[in-house]
């Protein structure tokens, strides 16, 4: 079954919505804002946001939870940095200094990410993103709370420049309110500008004037700073957004500048009745998905700040608390044991230390006084006999409790994409494992996957069935029964 796949783009005023199946898109959708992301400062306007959310989700039958988010590049900052070649342990150290010194704005106030993009004589090449925190904070809490869990994200510039095909372009967005201008050089993106327009109520041929001016202005800047590396005059200029509706102005402004236009296109499949020209940024962020249908650029990795990034779950951590519990049980059982034996051993000296001063007083009683001592000391021999059986219980119990959390460890690191563990339960001398998977190619990989371990003695399929749920998904739900080794 094809993997479904949900993006999320949200900009100062609008919300752009996008599902494939496989590489095919099955949905698109959008809805207006009234307020700019930057100005959601109450939990009023939060809760408003999050109701227009949900009500796009439900109005349009989605009920994925798991999205890939798109972030206008407007509060982003991007650099292409150059580093010595360092040991890995330290790259992200120098990140953060070279980000303190040419980024504009306090790191405290910034998510940064970032990705290694090329490594060679002596020198490591970077791409860092940079994304405020008020920003990323607030938004991903409304999604929360609107039960969506984004666990991709992308800025704007990188999710277009991923569209072109060309390893040199120059890609130019323009919106009703802002517009984007990306030059691509050897497959990394040099400068980065998403530019405000002044007066929202400018008409369309004003807007393109100030276009024009930026994007020769970041030309100049780039040639100016990149004597050896220039933008060649007939690179391909590569236009989307409103200024795709309009052939004649794009054209003459390839003219004036001396560039080859044309405009920019999804590689992925589409229904007829769907129009993916103005959803070209969820497209950019489905590529992150499918790499292959994904252009040259080479910066392609994940802008969720850290604290959001999916954590996985250890077992280890799990069996940590019983085990240790159970460990701490034996610990003060085997100690109130040896308290009991140290306080009988203590009698046994007093009553033996009476016994000497009485013995000078009465000999006849000799005989009884022996005895009395050589009980006390096969009970001594009898309490070291117990706690070395306590040690070797414990010991054993360690043993088990390694090979359990192995086991588990296996079932649970093994696990692959569209497939799902609902319940396992381990017997001894075997586990038992139920969930659900998109087909039964999954349950098969999976259950070689557990095979190559080298860890269990035999994997069983003992059912297997299909189901179809109110979306129209139909998953298989599956029961593993695995034999252990001894």
């Amino acid at each position: 079954m094809a993997k479904s796949t949900t993006t999320l783009y949200i900009n100062d005023n609008s919300i752009r919505l996008m599902v494939t199946r496989g590489k095919r898109i099955t949905k698109l959708a959008d809805v207006p804002l009234d307020t700019p992301l930057n100005d959601i400062n109450t939990e009023d306007k939060e809760a408003e946001l999050v109701a227009k959310i949900k009500l796009l989700f439900k109005s349009n039958k989605i009920s994925a939870r798991k999205v890939i988010l798109g972030l206008s590049g407007l509060h982003c900052l991007t650099r292409p940095v150059t580093l010595p070649e360092l040991p890995k342990a330290m790259l992200d150290e120098a990140i953060t200094r070279e980000a303190r010194r040419v980024l504009p704005v306090p790191l405290e106030q910034l998510y940064i990410s970032w990705q290694t993009v090329s490594a060679s004589e002596g020198k490591i090449d970077a791409f860092m993103v940079a994304t405020p925190r008020q920003i990323a904070d607030t938004l991903i809490r409304i999604l929360n709370k609107a039960g969506l869990k984004p666990y991709l994200m992308d800025i704007k510039p990188l999710a277009l420049a991923r569209l072109a095909r060309e390893t040199s372009a120059i890609i130019v967005d323009v919106q009703s309110r802002e517009f984007d201008i990306i030059v691509m050089v050897n497959r990394i993106p040099q400068p980065i500008r998403t530019v405000p327009f002044p007066e929202e109520s400018q008409s369309f041929p004003e807007k393109i004037l100030i276009v024009k001016d930026e994007l020769k202005r970041t030309i100049q800047f780039y040639n100016s700073n990149n004597p050896d590396n220039l933008i060649q005059p007939n690179a391909p200029l590569l236009v989307s957004g409103e200024l795709a509706d309009e052939p004649e102005l794009y054209e003459h402004l390839a003219q004036e500048l001396g560039y080859q236009v044309y405009p920019l296109t999804s590689p992925l499949k589409c229904l007829k009745q769907l129009d993916p020209s103005h959803h070209l940024v969820n497209v950019g962020l489905a590529l992150k998905e499918f790499t292959r249908e994904a252009g040259p650029l080479l910066p392609n990795f994940n802008t969720l700040p850290a604290p959001y990034l999916p954590q996985p779950i250890s077992l280890n951590r799990i069996m940590v608390i019983p085990t240790a519990a159970v460990a701490v049980g034996l610990i003060v059982l085997l100690a109130m044991t040896i308290q009991d034996s140290a306080a009988s051993i203590e009698l046994a000296h007093t009553q033996l230390d009476s016994t000497t001063v009485l013995l000078q007083k009465k000999q006849a009683q000799k005989k009884d006084l022996v005895q009395s001592v050589a009980a006390a000391e096969q009970k001594l021999a009898s309490t070291e006999t117990t706690c070395t059986s306590f040690t070797n219980a414990l010991n054993s119990f360690n043993a088990n409790g390694e090979k359990l959390n192995g086991d588990l460890v296996a079932t649970v690191d093994n696990q692959i994409d569209d497939f799902e563990l609902n319940n396992i339960a381990h017997s001894g001398e075997c586990l038992t494992i139920n969930g659900w998977a998109e087909s039964e190619q999954e349950v098969l990989e999976y259950a070689r996957k557990l095979d190559t371990t080298g860890r269990f003695h035999e994997i069983t399929i003992s059912s297997l069935s299909r189901e179809s749920s109110d979306n129209t998904t139909d998953t298989m739900t599956y029961s593993l029964n695995i034999r252990l080794r001894e």
